[in-house]
Formats: structure tokens, sequence, C-alpha cells
């Protein structure tokens, strides 16, 4: 799975390459606009085209003679069953579709989430550190030392949730020099990245995580930890990013799936395709 995280990951690092020093809205407008043209080329190779049009214009159809049959209600019932029918066909010919796409989606999504999800803190600003350890490992007996790269100062001693089976740090960040935070448990060695860019538009990884399939396509910033790990996640919580428009702070996936919906409307016409 990490080498699939790393090939889609390159992708989206090279799209988006051009935009990391303008407002993350022209990153947003690219790759929405990018996504609509390869859904259409999608649903147009593995959608019944002549079918869905067909449907439609029966829906249309059936539509029109309910209007006209108000007053007849057996012509009126004949008309509303086969709009169902008619209906239920539409959706199954969109079916094979999208099951085909929800795949690339979804990883386009894990990887979008590591550009627009987050934004590098100021330095002066804190940010948690969280590590949850296995069930089976005992934290209150545990030696812990964390390191932090130069730039960034551990704030606070280990405070260890027992509930939870976590521990918890607080990092100051004073420049935004980044490198990596090394966790120490007796002889075991763990890393995280700590990634603080200057830039607007910039991949921050929140969460490493085990090697688990779900986590793996949800968090893909990071390498896996080991198989063997006492650590089941290590999670740093950067501050959430929101894109700005006329005031509204608005989160990125609902920008990227209505840019992606208009755009794929204003140009299915283009594309002589049937949705």
């Amino acid at each position: 799975m990490w080498w699939l995280n790393q090939a889609v990951g390159l992708v989206v690092k090279i799209l988006l390459l051009p935009f990391r020093a303008m407002n993350p809205w022209a990153g947003m407008i690219f790759i929405s606009l990018l996504t609509a043209i390869l859904m259409l080329f999608i649903y147009k190779k593995t959608s019944n085209q002549s079918g869905i049009k067909d449907a439609k214009n029966l829906i249309k159809g059936y539509l029109l003679e309910i209007r006209l049959f108000q007053n007849d209600f057996t012509a009126f019932l004949g008309s509303l069953k086969n709009l169902l029918a008619v209906n239920l066909r539409y959706l199954a010919y969109n079916l094979r579709p999208l099951l085909v796409m929800i795949g690339p989606v979804f990883l386009l999504l894990a990887q979008m989430n590591l550009w627009f999800g987050y934004q590098t803190p100021a330095p002066g600003e804190t940010l948690l550190l969280k590590v949850r350890f296995n069930q089976s490992v005992e934290i209150d007996r545990l030696d812990l030392e964390l390191e932090a790269p130069e730039g960034t100062t551990v704030d606070s001693p280990p405070v260890r949730i027992i509930d939870e089976n976590e521990t918890d740090w607080r990092l100051k960040i004073t420049e935004l020099t980044g490198g990596q935070l090394i966790i120490r448990t007796g002889e075991a060695r763990y890393a995280k990245d700590l990634s603080l860019p200057e830039t607007k538009l910039a991949r921050l990884s929140t969460l490493r995580v085990n090697r688990n399939l779900w986590q793996q396509l949800l968090y893909p910033g990071e390498k896996p930890l080991p198989g063997e790990s006492e650590i089941k996640q290590i999670e740093l919580a950067y501050p959430e990013a929101r894109l700005n428009f006329l005031g509204l702070k608005i989160h990125w996936l609902v920008a990227y799936f209505v840019l992606s919906i208009i755009f794929g409307f204003v140009l299915k016409g283009w594309f002589k395709v049937e949705i």
C-alpha cells in the first residue's frame, strides 16, 4: 500500500508544485478542474450513454404525463409507476461508473487532505504531539523520551493518559526549520515528520499510522510504523486550514466537491457526455 500512496502522492505533488506560493484557491480550482475532466472521461467510457439518454427522455415524458393526467387517477398511477421504474434504471446505469470512480477519488482525497487540511503554525505557537500505544503496552512503566529538532522545543513533560494508553507532549515552535521528532521507548526509536514550510500551500502530515490497510488509505502522508511497533499511531495536531471565500471559512472538501460538480456540468457538453 505504501508504494501506491507514494505514487499518487508524487502525482499530486507535481500538479500542485506551481501553486505553492499562490493562494490555496488557485491549487484547489486547478485540481477540481482536472478531477472534473477525468471523471467525465471515466463516466463516458464506463457508462451506457445511449441507455442514459433514453432513460432521461422517458423521465421527461412520464413527468409530462403526470401533469397531464392529474385528474385521471388510473393513468396518473400508471405514469408514476413507470417513472419510478425508469428512475431505477437510470440509477443502475450510473452504478458502474460510480464504482470505477470511487477508488481514484478516495486516493486523491486522502492526498489532498495533506495539502489543504492543515496549515503551518507561526513561530511562538504550540503543537500537541499524541502518541497512542497498543493495548498490550503498559505506558506507566515505559521509559519515554522525546527529541525535537532545532527550532522546536519540548514545552512540557510527558502526560500519560492511562485510560487511552496515550502519552502527550506540548511542543513550542520557535523557528520554522522543521525536521523529525524522535520518540524513544527504551531501546526502540520512532520518528515523526515535523514539516514547517513557509509557503502558502504546503503538504503537512498530521498522522503516522500502523500497517492497518484502512489507516494507510486514510493517512498516506508517511511510511507506516513497523509491524512490531509498540506504537499504533503518532499524531501531530497542526492547526486546521480553511479556505477564505468572501469572509466565510470553508472546509476544503466542500470547495472541492462544489467546484468539481460545477466544472463537470459546464464541460459535459464539450465532452459530449450524458449524465
